[in-house]
């Protein structure tokens, strides 16, 4: 008897013979007690020697008023202190209600459980699942298959999900879609508190808002003040303006519209047929008031496009203007020519390069042909490029202008080399290399036959030749240096 739970019989209108000769049956307002728990219901059957029992009609328990339940039948085992509660059942404790048609408690272990289908509410949240486990004691619920979660302020669908009722905190064990006043998330693991309003997602996590998306690995969340971040293998889209970056870390400030992503930062916009890709070491994102967005790359910048390639330390693009500026000894190749200045330019839209500025110090050097150290080569205070889908077509060079142009005839010969100096020239260009030339002012210009052009007057001042540094391929911008 010492392991097992005597049952009390605190009343009963009539007391009848039972089914054998340890039982009894009690007939017209039973109440029974057990433990910490009174029980109320229309009739009853209690085994004296085992101290099990069946009840029937308005079944009502009573945990130290802490949890209430109520149905139609209970069946009690002493021995193990297990029973289970059918028809229409409903359970309160605190400010959870759960309602279900057959509702299982093992007193021992504090567990209440239902294993077909039940709704519960917990104050403003409404809970559904078709197995669910609450201790009664730790106030904690795990859900288990087809687990909805609705509030106000969030819905949740999950697989399995367990959920703390003093915190209100969610918790996920696998694929679960979170559904915000803004934002989307989907994980297959991690928490989210209503009352703090935090979460973290993880594994295949997404947060998605209006027509930008994130995922990672890892994702921070905290709603109440519009911050995430988000950590290894991180993911960034925006779908309106057609761009993904790629890094191992990312910050976003939803309420000031900035954001940064870092290490191995991978950036992509346009079509698959002609995308503009950047890496670098960091990458910002801002958007200002009037919704004009722009981004800025540090370290290590590289680009690669199908018609040009350049290379710098920093670099600015503002999507409004299409203006990509490149600082910190920018270098660009386009066909067969490099560009070089203190700063460059770029008018990039529809994926395609329109315009070229540069500023202070520009340099175009082209491959002539195949003889070594043979190169056309302008140079000017400042540069201004004109481009015919996506190819260079022409440049006007303004100020100090300087030429090394190697003529050539209609048959493709050499005829010889003119070197000239002209403060404004126009030069235009034909598969990437200088066609013709253009002064627009009064040149000093010296024609060599190609036999007699010195090698001293080959090479202009500031002349450097970097193909080594050229990004031929996405895969080699990708490599680390």
């Amino acid at each position: 008897m010492a392991q097992k739970e005597v049952v009390e019989i605190l009343s009963a209108n009539e007391l009848k013979p039972g089914r054998t000769d340890d039982h009894q049956k009690l007939v017209g307002n039973v109440i029974l007690k057990f433990d910490d728990t009174k029980l109320f219901c229309d009739s009853a059957e209690v085994n004296g020697k085992t101290h099990d029992f069946n009840a029937w009609g308005e079944v009502y328990i009573n945990q130290n008023n802490t949890t209430k339940a109520w149905g139609d039948s209970l069946i009690y085992d002493g021995s193990r202190k297990v029973g289970k509660l059918s028809g229409d059942v409903k359970m309160k404790s605190e400010k959870s209600l759960l309602k279900t048609n057959t509702l299982f408690f093992d007193k021992e272990n504090n567990i209440v459980y239902y294993l077909n289908g039940a709704h519960t509410t917990q104050d403003d949240s409404q809970i559904f699942s078709k197995k669910g486990f609450y201790n009664t004691k730790t106030k904690y619920l795990k859900l288990k298959d087809s687990v909805r979660i609705q509030n106000p302020e969030y819905n949740i669908e999950s697989d399995t999900l367990d959920y703390s009722t003093n915190s209100k905190t969610s918790y996920f064990f696998g694929p679960t879609y979170i559904k915000l006043k803004e934002e989307k998330v989907y994980c297959e693991a991690g928490f989210y508190n209503q009352t703090l309003e935090i979460g973290q997602f993880e594994q295949n996590a997404i947060l998605q808002k209006d027509q930008q998306a994130l995922s990672a690995d890892s994702i921070y969340f905290n709603k109440s003040n519009s911050l995430s971040e988000a950590f290894y293998n991180v993911i960034f889209e925006d779908h309106k303006e057609h761009l993904k970056v790629s890094g191992e870390r990312g910050y976003f400030d939803r309420e000031n519209n900035f954001s940064y992503i870092t290490e191995d930062v991978l950036f992509a916009q346009g079509s698959e047929d002609d995308t503009l890709y950047l890496v670098c070491d960091t990458l910002i994102l801002k958007e200002d008031d009037q919704n004009n967005k722009s981004f800025y790359a540090y370290r290590n910048v590289k680009l690669f496009q199908a018609e040009m390639q350049a290379k710098c330390d920093s670099l600015a693009y503002n999507f409004s203007d299409s203006l990509i500026k490149l600082f910190y000894e920018p270098i660009i190749w386009n066909g067969e020519s490099q560009l070089t200045g203190d700063s460059i330019e770029i008018l990039n839209y529809d994926n395609k390069i329109h315009k070229l500025y540069i500023k202070n110090n520009g340099f175009i050097v082209s491959i002539t042909d195949s003889t070594p150290n043979r190169f056309d080569q302008i140079k000017g205070r400042d540069l201004i490029g004109h481009f015919k889908k996506g190819k260079l077509s022409t440049i006007d060079v303004l100020g100090n202008g300087q030429t090394i142009y190697y003529a050539k005839e209609d048959d493709g010969k050499f005829t010889g080399v003119n070197k000239a100096i002209c403060s404004n020239i126009k030069i235009k260009f034909n598969a990437g290399k200088i066609d013709r030339i253009k002064f627009l002012t009064m040149p000093e210009a010296t024609f060599y036959p190609l036999l007699d052009f010195p090698e001293t007057e080959s090479i202009l001042k500031g002349f450097n030749w970097r193909p080594e540094e050229r990004p031929s391929s996405l895969k080699n911008i990708l490599n680390k240096d």
